[in-house]
């Protein structure tokens, strides 16, 4: 056992609970999340381009390869691969519902008509599996196609105002740290 691991292990229940509201509240999860973009070591437009490729790639319904995706697209843009992956966690629990809804419904404006989302029963897991064609898969194509348009989109917003927040921070610290070796 490690020093820094609990006393008693979390029950299933609490790992979930902790998982959709965080212990210490979402307030403070996002606070630290950004301080820790901030401090990421690299360049303003590297870890920019981190953060935007994980918050692009959230938009994509390829919910279990996104933190994959997002490190694979910064690298091949010379990103930071940290960034990447704090960049993903723009998809929460929280703002799932709403980004899952607005790339289905993004990507079924720009397909010939499709379903309606109406669920007259919940299918069972085994219904999903033995019956995807029917029952997922007209969601499937609208949703990787508004992921798509909505994640190039929120790539260059985030790009920009991530580098341009770097920016900022990073020359107001060396302002701080320039006045403080002055006046010793």
């Amino acid at each position: 056992m490690s020093i820094f691991s609990r006393k008693e292990r979390l029950g299933k229940l609490a790992v979930i609970r902790h998982f959709v509201w965080p212990h210490t509240g979402w307030k403070r999860a996002l606070k630290y999340s950004a301080y820790r973009v901030r401090r990421i070591d690299g360049s303003p437009s590297g870890v920019a381009i981190g953060v935007a490729w994980g918050v692009a790639v959230s938009f994509t319904p390829f919910y279990f390869l996104h933190i994959g995706i997002a490190v694979a697209g910064s690298w091949l843009m010379g990103g930071s691969l940290l960034a990447a992956a704090i960049g993903t966690l723009f998809l929460n629990p929280l703002t799932f519902p709403i980004i899952s809804w607005l790339a289905y419904s993004v990507g079924n404006y720009f397909l010939p008509r499709s379903v309606d989302i109406q669920v007259e029963q919940v299918p069972s897991m085994s219904d999903i599996f033995d019956n995807f064609s029917e029952i997922l898969a007209p969601y499937f194509l609208p949703m990787v196609l508004g992921g798509f348009v909505l994640g190039v989109i929120s790539w260059f917003i985030v790009f920009l105002v991530v580098r341009e927040f770097i920016s900022r921070y990073r020359e107001h610290r060396m302002r701080l740290k320039n006045k403080k070796t002055v006046n010793e």
